[in-house]
């Protein structure tokens, strides 16, 4: 047996980290179990920096607990473990290596442009330094943030990554990246930077806000050269640096896209100037945005004669392209989502509501009479499709379409006999990957930002299909940056907008839940109690806040003549006991874009029903990790909370063991909450599985409740139901995307109207997808229970005659799947090494077993 996959801070090898006591994790192969195991951490002289000693344990993590690491230091681990027979093996050799722990660490000053700070869209800060070595390096490090997105060049050469440093609260913290840039100095050395406007400065959210973090972009950099005498030097941001703002990237913005004139070449005459930047630096605990996939493109005409080119996939990220025209020539590409009628369109970039602004999402590029290939620096788009203009003869061959998205490992892998279920499967995979760009947005290309209902409703799924912990964890951060005083969560993080009209529907429930029910996701699935600790005071808070909000009875109180009183008083409750478990103030996005609802006319409105749910959801699921931190005393105020709001729940909405509410989202909610007594439950069900027979097995849940809905039906007995929701090809439902020939999940199952026009929803939109984790959990049966242990229950059904599923969990590859012959069905699991696992059949039957692979 040996150590494998071995992860720093659940990263393989990280390149700058201020974690000062990391966490290291491993898989195990070749081996029944680990009964011990020894790491052994050091240093770049080899001196021992920690060493656990022979620990008797099968756990697959250790918390180093040594020396103090400094500021720049690199340190390697091994892992040795001893296998069921007393067998020793030795792991390779893994690293990670310090950022700057400490503010003096820095010697750069934040440098800008001069007269730059203006409410205006400025050209691309460009800057430069040349410097000269006298000796060899040995080890150069580059460390570099700014507010704004900044790319880097050593002498020609960029440096990994794009779109950095990423979007965070930028009140609260900026993050910086390390870069290794040894192999790019020479005798003779220039350092250049672009800095464009991205998150900071540049348009955000729905409504398009321009400088709502600041109106100047400033650059902070530090280059520290190791020479082979042991000697440093530093080339560090200040006045010395050159700057210009005549460079070829003459308008930036995430959203809108890229004027680049290739006429423009920066002339560096003018100094830069220091600027003040009051930033709390982090060393960023994500990995960079990076490119990944490359498409190339076919190409189609128009009826009206247009260039178009389709690259058959919808996707984030930006096209590459080369370029040969007359000087001044102007190319302009515009990227889109969908066709109308074989006709470039902009129907999904547009907002729903007709007073808040759209994009471009377009390239415009001004030849200077060379050949040269172009990609944009600062934005990226969702898009399928691009209109070509100002060319007249356009080669498909000189395109391709470059897919962008966070660095993380993919880990989930589904299989079966229906080709559309695959189809879905990947279309989710593709809308994770679009909209995980440093923080999981809504859609990447109206408004690119990072709602909090669709993070947790797609966050299991998510954490099957990709290794997410470093990914939630940074953006967790966010949301605790975001928190109000009073313990609100905001609906989106990092923020997008100051208080305005729609500040009210902050604190939604079932969306800033998320605060709560994504920390427990990640504890119950990489075991690790530090989510829980890291989030406290974030889930502290939002419980202080929901109490509160359950106080507030204020509706109740609207005098006659107030303009909200005639929407609200209709659906206020009768007084009871029980009223103080439930919110009745404040606005909610409920359930949204539930199929034969008006979601947005029935904003207005209260919601008990979802408020009373998620109170008793979210406490419990609180009063849970508290109790497992020793935390029992604020547990039990959870557990008395999350009963309360079970028993108004019952009393208010549940009549004669049933849901009054005639919809199948208040039903799914129910049962997979937990909201209802054993001798309803059963009632409950059969309603739910008429009302989707009486549908024809359409889909009639919205965001909060389809990603139950499924495994709701297989638990209460109806799988033949479940499985043709599943299966069902028609709108509303999932399938129904795949036949209209998306290759992403849409924001609505029906997204083209009856003369098929492209509506105005994202077609790029994961949150629907969220229901694939019943591929993983209910059909192929995986489920991650506790510390190297699985439950594999799986669930044959449909027209289905296999189905296989692997997932690379934190604890090791397992696999299970099953095949349908003419007089049984054939189930294979296979159980990694160091693992146990509890087996059911679908016959009652249950075994638990260790590593292996077997067959029944």
């Amino acid at each position: 047996m040996r150590a494998i996959r071995l992860r720093t801070e659940y990263r393989e090898n990280p390149l700058g980290i201020d974690q000062v006591n990391p966490r290291f994790t491993w898989n195990c192969e070749e081996g029944k179990r680990q009964c011990a195991y020894r790491v052994v951490v050091t240093d770049d002289e080899q001196d021992v920096l920690f060493d656990s000693g022979k620990v008797t344990s099968s756990s697959m993590h250790c918390r180093y607990k040594g020396e103090h690491l400094q500021s720049r230091q690199r340190a390697c681990w091994k892992v040795w473990i001893w296998d069921e027979n007393g067998q020793e093996t030795a792991s390779e050799t893994a690293w990670f290596e310090m950022g700057l722990l400490h503010e003096d660490d820095w010697k750069a000053q934040w440098i800008g442009g001069i007269d730059t700070d203006r409410e205006e869209r400025l050209a691309a800060d460009c800057f430069q330094r040349k410097f000269t070595t006298e000796k060899p390096v040995v080890r150069a490090r580059l460390y570099a943030t700014a507010c704004g997105v900044y790319g880097a060049w050593l002498n020609g050469k960029r440096v990994p990554g794009v779109l950095a440093p990423g979007c965070t609260e930028y009140e609260k913290r900026l993050y910086y990246q390390v870069y290794d840039v040894t192999d790019s100095v020479q005798k003779e050395n220039c350092l250049e930077f672009m800095v464009g406007d991205g998150w900071y400065k540049g348009k955000i959210g729905s409504t398009n806000t321009q400088y709502f973090f600041g109106t100047q972009t400033a650059l902070l950099a530090q280059l520290e050269l190791i020479y082979a005498d042991g000697t440093t030097e530093r080339i560090v941001t200040d006045e010395t640096f050159r700057w210009s703002n005549e460079g070829p990237v003459r308008y930036t913005d995430l959203k809108d896209g890229e004027i680049y004139d290739a006429r423009c070449v920066p002339k560096y005459e003018k100094q830069a100037v220091c600027v003040e930047k009051n930033m709390n630096l982090e060393a960023s605990p994500l990995g960079m945005i990076e490119e990944h996939e490359v498409f190339e493109p076919e190409m189609l005409i128009s009826p009206s004669g247009a260039k178009i080119l389709d690259f058959h996939q919808n996707l984030a990220g930006y096209i590459r392209f080369r370029i040969k025209g007359e000087r001044g020539q102007q190319i302009r590409l515009r990227m889109c989502e969908a066709l109308d009628h074989g006709e470039y369109s902009n129907n999904t970039l547009l907002h729903v509501l007709p007073d808040l602004p759209s994009i471009n999402q377009e390239i415009v590029y001004i030849c200077d009479g060379e050949e040269h290939v172009f990609q944009p620096e600062f934005f990226y788009s969702g898009f399928r499709y691009a209109l070509v203009e100002g060319m007249d003869v356009v080669d498909p061959k000189d395109f391709e379409a470059v897919a962008v998205y966070s660095e993380m490992e993919y880990t989930g892998e589904f299989h079966c006999s229906n080709p559309m279920i695959e189809q879905f499967l990947q279309n989710t995979r593709w809308s994770q990957k679009s909209n995980f760009v440093d923080i999981p947005t809504d859609c990447p290309q109206r408004e690119k930002s990072g709602w909090t209902g669709d993070a947790q409703v797609f966050a299991e799924t998510a954490s099957y299909l990709a290794d997410t912990a470093a990914f939630y964890r940074k953006w967790l951060r966010d949301v605790r940056d975001c928190q109000r005083e009073d313990g609100r969560v905001d609906n989106v993080c990092p923020k997008i907008r100051g208080k305005d009209s729609r500040d009210a529907l902050n604190g939604a429930a079932g969306w800033a839940d998320a605060a709560v029910i994504i920390p427990y996701i990640l504890w119950k699935r990489y075991g690790d109690e530090d989510f829980i600790y890291e989030n406290y005071d974030l889930m502290h808070g939002w419980k202080e806040y929901v109490i509160k909000a359950a106080a507030d009875k204020s509706y109740y109180h609207l005098p006659d003549d107030h303009k909200l009183k005639p929407m609200i008083a209709p659906f206020l409750l009768p007084d009871s006991e029980y009223n103080q478990y439930i919110i009745e103030s404040g606005l909610h996005w409920g359930e949204w874009l539930e199929p034969d609802c008006d979601s947005g006319k029935e904003l207005i409105r209260p919601k008990q029903e979802i408020t009373s749910a998620y109170m008793h959801y979210s406490m419990s699921l609180l009063a849970e990790m508290l109790r497992a931190i020793g935390k029992n005393e604020e547990a039990a105020q959870c557990e008395i909370y999350a009963e309360g709001a079970k028993k108004a729940y019952n009393h208010h909405f549940v009549e004669n063991g049933t849901i009054k509410a005639p919809r199948q989202a208040p039903m799914v909610r129910a049962l997979a909450l937990g909201l209802l007594d054993a001798e309803d439950q059963k009632a409950v069900a059969e309603k739910l599985n008429a009302d989707v027979i009486a549908r024809d097995y359409k889909v009639g849940t919205g965001f909060l409740s389809t990603p139950f809905v499924l495994d709701v039906l297989v638990k209460y007995g109806y799988v033949d139901s479940a499985y043709r929701m599943l299966e069902n090809t028609e709108a509303p439902g999932w399938l129904a995307m795949v036949a209209q020939g998306g290759t992403t999940v849409w924001e609505n199952y029906i997204s083209y109207d009856e003369e098929q026009h492209p509506k105005i929803c994202s077609m790029n939109h994961y949150s629907p997808g969220a229901i694939c984790a019943f591929l993983f959990r209910t059909v192929c049966g995986i489920q991650v229970d506790g510390e190297n242990h699985f439950r594999i229950i799986p669930t044959p059904g449909g027209s289905l005659t296999y189905a296989d599923a692997v997932y690379q969990s934190p604890y090791g590859k397992v696999e299970s799947g099953w095949k349908r012959e003419k007089d049984r069905d054939i189930f294979t699991v296979a159980v990694p090494a160091n693992t146990t696992a509890q087996i059911c059949l679908p016959d009652g039957r249950c075994y638990e077993v260790g590593y292996g692979k077997y067959e029944f």
